[in-house]
């Protein structure tokens, strides 16, 4: 992933402000506590604990941004922020679940939220200080670096995978890369860390509509629920819909 950032270092010619060389390594180690949180969260396998957990990023995002950026955030975006919230769980309806450890899957997925959230408003109050294509690259190196000390706990041999393996890691890693290349560019140079959080908290809507209109065409069925499993999501739908009216109002 770090790899992906790397090219956009070159976009920026100012100077590179050394005397503040610990930012994007604070950054850094929050993007990569974030991460290894989401994949701990994530291989418990119970997803609607998790994923709605996840959701609460978009609030502490709000929250963060008034304690540490010291900007007030619009009535408006506190109800965006609320409502994209509750639309997670209304489409996560009907998804199985086991139940089981239930306090270490919401203990990670509150961490990762944490972790993201912090990690966001710190990409507004620092990259302008290094210029957002110079801050974005360092930190994800930072973040690779900090992941190499995850190598001792690897299975041995160490990268020894199935072909098909790499061939969903590389490609998911890849998709990985470019969205976080955009969401964070996105932040850095426009500074609105709460609007393109709830903005980006839609792709559990458009997730629903891909299932809805094409999901047949890669064997998934799920528009073929019971009707009460569809009515909440299409209550999570209308939540989400009316979140980006309301993080566009302002």
């Amino acid at each position: 992933m770090a790899l992906i950032f790397l090219p956009i270092f070159f976009f920026d010619a100012r100077p590179i402000p050394w005397e503040i060389w610990y930012q994007p390594f604070v950054m850094g180690i929050f993007s990569f506590l974030g991460q290894a949180c989401a994949w701990k969260a994530i291989s418990s396998g119970d997803l609607t604990l998790s994923t709605p957990a996840l959701g609460s990023k978009v609030i502490l995002v709000a929250l963060l941004t008034e304690i540490l950026l010291h900007q007030t955030v619009p009535l408006a975006w506190w109800l965006a922020a609320a409502c994209s919230f509750a639309a997670v769980f209304f489409l996560q309806a009907g998804l199985e679940s086991e139940r089981k450890k239930v306090f270490t899957t919401l203990l990670f997925s509150f961490l990762t939220a944490a972790c993201f959230a912090m990690g966001d408003v710190l990409i507004q109050k620092w990259a302008p200080g290094w210029g957002v294509f110079h801050f974005v690259p360092v930190f994800a190196i930072a973040t690779a670096f900090y992941s190499l000390c995850l190598i001792p706990i690897l299975p041995k041999p160490l990268f020894v995978f199935p072909a098909t393996g790499w061939k969903w890691m590389l490609s998911g890693t890849a998709l990985l890369g470019i969205q976080g290349l955009i969401f964070t560019v996105a932040i850095g140079l426009f500074g609105k860390v709460t609007q393109t959080n709830i903005i980006f908290s839609t792709r559990g809507l458009w997730n629903f509509i891909i299932i809805w209109f094409i999901g047949n065409w890669f064997g998934n069925h799920e528009r073929k629920s019971d009707s009460k499993v569809m009515r909440f999501r299409f209550v999570g739908a209308g939540l989400m819909f009316l979140a980006i009216i309301l993080a566009a109002w302002h």
